[in-house]
């Protein structure tokens, strides 16, 4: 049975890898064509915005989707009552950011703001209406659904926001590109899923039971990625916001872009495997192990190659976001293998300990923003991040050994031999590119990054596999690779009888 599971998590994280890398294929294609066309003034006077909204959002941050998941035998009234509850604190949401857009633009000083506030208001009541019985896609790891649906939404954004982009030339344009990728996401959800909610608060007391943890850690997830846009854009202003907010979008890419679906898809999986000490703890080390072999070579290469990445993707106006990518970068690995533990004690049925956890790491950055944003501007908020999530780590080890029986040095052996190996690279890179970049030509540097990227993923492979066999090729992530690979070419190339 566990093994079963097992093999429908992989299948569920590699539809949502798939998904994420085709959904920031369209992001990164969208950003590059929008840090050409906009200024990082017109980022960041969306993100204050969006920070506010989010902030009223927690309101109705329950989570209710997670106690479906979470509970295996919920019934239908469950799902009507979780769509009720989210409709009424989306409306609930939007009139309360209308009565509000005036006094966010006063607080950022920013008069232009409140009719964005006023627009991206609308977001939350669309969101709210959607279909929740698109939640069974996850809860029965049927994630080939949940990619079609997950990736037509994102579709529909950036089929209206880069065209605007052209025309408006204007914040104007990803503030109607949000609007178009909620919208169609709702109705999407009622066309991919036949469930029909109706209105019925039945079962509010056992959803609110489990999801009241959810709204507490939500809010403090909420502050651990939403702090730098109240600190940056309140005491540097718009400009020096959207620096930070470009920079983390570009560092997180190869990170938490592609080890958020992992965890996403190892949720409902946890959660049917629920106490079973042994197959939890077996599920857990395979999936962090492959975590940690695409978040380690992702961060070492994007500390490596960032003084290339800003002037041959970002371009000049962005010179500042070099030094904001190389420490975003490891904040975003740590982020994605502290998830892991994250999502499997939700999965059984811990959120407080969650909760916990998440205080920390949010005391620790919001303090050290106060301190440093002042002083150093973006990079004083990018030391914050990084802190906390150091700090967190010692927490989620220790809830992990405590409630699943996961020791240290399990941890330990799945995560080591991939970030030796992006160690490995990191050198290798930092040897070859060694020299002035700055006096560069643009092309110059675009062909030196390619040749960066491709050495690099050479280097890495070699590097993990020479250590995989030096070891004497103990279970983990590349006996699991080899094996797929393998399996994969005598498939192909089976003569056909």
């Amino acid at each position: 049975m566990s093994q079963a599971i097992q093999r429908s998590m992989a299948h569920g994280a590699a539809w949502m890898v798939l998904f994420k890398l085709l959904e920031r294929s369209l992001g990164a294609i969208s950003t590059l064509i929008l840090v050409r066309l906009l200024a990082p003034k017109d980022f960041g006077m969306v993100a204050m915005a969006t920070s506010f909204i989010a902030m009223a959002e927690l309101l109705s941050a329950f989570g209710f989707d997670v106690a479906l998941i979470q509970k295996q035998d919920a019934p239908e009234e469950h799902y009507h009552t979780a769509w009720t509850l989210n409709a009424l604190m989306g409306l609930g949401i939007t009139l309360l950011m209308l009565a509000l857009a005036e006094p966010v633009a006063i607080f950022y000083k920013e008069p232009s703001l409140f009719w964005v506030v006023l627009a991206l208001a609308l977001g939350p009541s669309i969101t709210g209406c959607e279909n929740i019985g698109v939640v069974a896609f996850r809860k029965e790891l049927n994630f080939r659904r949940e990619f079609v649906f997950q990736l037509g939404r994102k579709l529909a954004g950036f089929a209206v926001v880069v065209p605007l982009a052209f025309w408006l030339h204007s914040y104007s344009a990803l503030v109607a590109g949000t609007l178009a990728g909620k919208l169609a996401g709702t109705v999407m959800s009622y066309r991919i899923h036949p469930f029909r909610p109706r209105f019925s608060v039945a079962g509010a007391g056992t959803l609110l039971r489990f999801s009241k943890w959810l709204l507490i850690s939500n809010f403090l997830g909420f502050l651990k990625a939403r702090a730098s846009d109240f600190l940056i854009g309140r005491i540097q202003g718009p400009a020096m916001l959207g620096l930070y907010n470009v920079s983390a979008e570009f560092a997180n890419l190869p990170t938490t872009e592609l080890g958020a679906p992992i965890n996403r898809a190892l949720l409902p999986g946890f959660a049917r495997i629920g106490n079973d000490a042994a197959a939890l703890s077996s599920a857990y080390v395979a999936a962090i192990g492959l975590v940690a072999m695409i978040v380690a070579p992702a961060a070492v290469g994007i500390f490596s190659v960032a003084d290339l990445i800003v002037p041959v993707v970002l371009g000049p106006k962005w010179a500042g976001a070099a030094p904001l990518l190389k420490l975003l970068a490891f904040n975003g690995a740590m982020t994605v293998l502290e998830g892991g533990i994250y999502t499997m004690m939700l999965a059984i049925g811990y959120p407080h300990d969650v909760t916990r956890i998440n205080g920390v790491y949010v005391a620790v950055q919001i303090f050290l923003m106060l301190l440093l944003v002042r002083s150093l501007g973006a990079i004083g908020a990018a030391y914050s991040a990084l802190c906390g999530s150091v700090c967190a780590a010692p927490f989620y080890l220790y809830y992990l050994r405590k409630h699943t029986g996961v020791p240290f040095r399990a941890f330990w052996h799945s995560v080591v031999r991939p970030f030796a190996a992006a160690t490995a690279m990191g050198a290798v890179l930092h040897w070859v590119l060694a020299g002035d970049i700055g006096a560069m030509s643009s092309s110059s540097a675009a062909w030196r990054l390619l040749g960066a990227v491709i050495l690099g993923i050479l280097v890495y492979v070699a590097a993990l596999g020479g250590i995989w066999i030096a070891l004497g090729r103990p279970d983990g992530p590349e006996r699991l690779a080899l094996e797929r690979i393998v399996a994969k070419l005598n498939a192909r190339f089976a003569p056909s009888r």
